[in-house]
């Protein structure tokens, strides 16, 4: 629509030439940019299921939740009563989010776009399952249990045991004795003791030595001192 000369009248005159009413008309679309808001709405048959959205609780249902990306979804319904229902929910983009038209849809439209998707899920009671009817059921896991180890037969013996004897090892040689060598040898004999010949030798041992009678002597009384003298004058 071409701007008339009254309109034009009317701006400054620093806004009156096509460049800079260009650069107005950007600064206006980039303040008026819209947005695009996505929820999704959850129901369930019946109602009041808790839900959780990729792990995270979102209410009981109905509920509804705002997202950023689409894709695929984990949605998870819990009831008392009824069976878990888990779900992976498909969320395909709408044709102005699909690359490159949500450039144009998130920051030139001059207004907000929604994308309001709604599901719902039927749940299933749970099936209870009578006493007898699962005392039959491990009763017959038991009988089948049974006739297998006894198809297979009894588990074969251990082997035995094997007592074998080591063989006898060399003989050990004899000790050889010394003088030490700058302090550090071989072991020396002590003095007086005649190394041995070999293991059992009578040298090794020698008979313990026979000690004086102790003597006793009464301890000597010194003479007493006497009296002490009287202190003298303070």
């Amino acid at each position: 629509m071409p701007v008339s000369s009254s309109a034009t009248a009317l701006l400054p005159w620093r806004l009156q030439t096509p460049r800079r009413r260009l650069a107005l008309a950007c600064a206006a679309l980039v303040v008026c940019a819209g947005c695009v808001q996505r929820r999704i709405t959850i129901r369930s048959n019946p109602p009041g299921a808790l839900v959780y959205v990729d792990k995270y609780e979102i209410g009981k249902t109905p509920c509804s939740v705002e997202y950023i990306y689409y894709g695929t979804r984990e949605i998870k319904l819990v009831k008392d009563g009824f069976e878990t229902l888990t779900v992976l929910q498909w969320i395909p983009p709408p044709l102005y989010e699909i690359p490159p038209l949500d450039f144009v849809s998130e920051n030139i439209v001059p207004y907000e776009l929604r994308d309001e998707r709604t599901f719902e899920y039927q749940l299933v009671p749970t099936r209870v399952v009578p006493t007898n009817q699962l005392l039959g059921r491990a009763e017959n896991l038991r009988q089948a249990t049974r006739l297998e180890n006894l198809a297979a037969g009894p588990p074969p013996p251990p082997p035995p045991i094997r007592n074998e004897q080591l063989p006898a090892g060399p003989p050990l040689a004899d000790p050889v004795y010394g003088a030490p060598r700058h302090g550090r040898g071989i072991f020396a004999a002590p003095q007086g003791l005649q190394p041995p010949g070999a293991f059992g030798s009578p040298n090794l041992y020698q008979p313990p030595q026979t000690l004086p009678p102790a003597t006793y002597a009464p301890p000597q009384w010194l003479p007493s001192p006497g009296p002490l003298p009287p202190r003298g004058p303070q």
